[in-house]
């Protein structure tokens, strides 16, 4: 590990095999991107992880840029990885990832990441599985993968506009979910409140 080395110094040494510096980068991104692969429902993802890294390896002589722009740009790698992996196995049913699998890697504290991590998986899978593909990707990009709205766009080749509406479109059925879910949390505490007490038998016998 190298952690009083500048960023782009240990840049500078993963491009000439330094293995420390390729630890380095690793731990950087390593959760971030297999979090965010398993968020997609991927049954495989390590596999995709996988040819994340290698990608990553081979194109790092192209890189440039900060910390959070390499975190940015290894995550748009895994998008379309991710991209790829779906075309491969449009005719191959679907295998279900165990809800336990969802959980957001660890990463910078946000009011949104916070709000994931301590949500039960079994939770999380419930709320996200009412989106669309694309909005699910849009939610997980900015929120695990922590892009900008223009990096979503360019991840997933659409306008900064188009990817603004999905956003907006994943949060307002996520706060209606939540909203139908509260309503029936009240109904039921409601219903325990209205049943009636059930005294205990007297034995009038005595």
């Amino acid at each position: 590990m190298l952690p009083d080395t500048p960023f782009d110094q240990i840049i500078a040494r993963a491009r000439v095999g330094d293995g420390a510096a390729w630890s380095e980068l690793y731990a950087e991104v390593g959760s971030l991107v297999v979090g965010y692969l398993r968020s997609q429902r991927l049954p495989d993802p390590e596999d995709v992880a996988g040819e994340v890294f290698l990608q990553m390896v081979r194109d790092i002589h192209r890189f440039e840029g900060d910390r959070d722009q390499f975190r940015s740009w290894v995550v748009t790698i895994a998008h379309h990885r991710l991209v790829d992996d779906r075309r491969r196995a449009r005719r191959r049913p679907s295998v279900p990832v165990a809800p336990e699998d969802l959980r957001p890697p660890a990463a910078p504290e946000t009011a949104e990441r916070a709000a994931m991590e301590h949500a039960a998986a079994e939770e999380l899978e419930q709320r996200l599985a009412g989106l669309t593909e694309e909005q699910r990707t849009v939610l997980m990009l900015r929120v695990v993968g922590d892009l900008s709205l223009k990096e979503c766009a360019q991840a997933m080749g659409k306008r900064v506009g188009a990817v603004k509406g999905l956003q907006h479109r994943a949060v307002e059925a996520l706060r209606r979910e939540l909203a139908a879910a509260d309503g029936r949390l009240a109904t039921s505490a409601a219903d325990d409140v209205r049943s009636p007490r059930v005294e205990p038998r007297r034995d009038h016998t005595a």
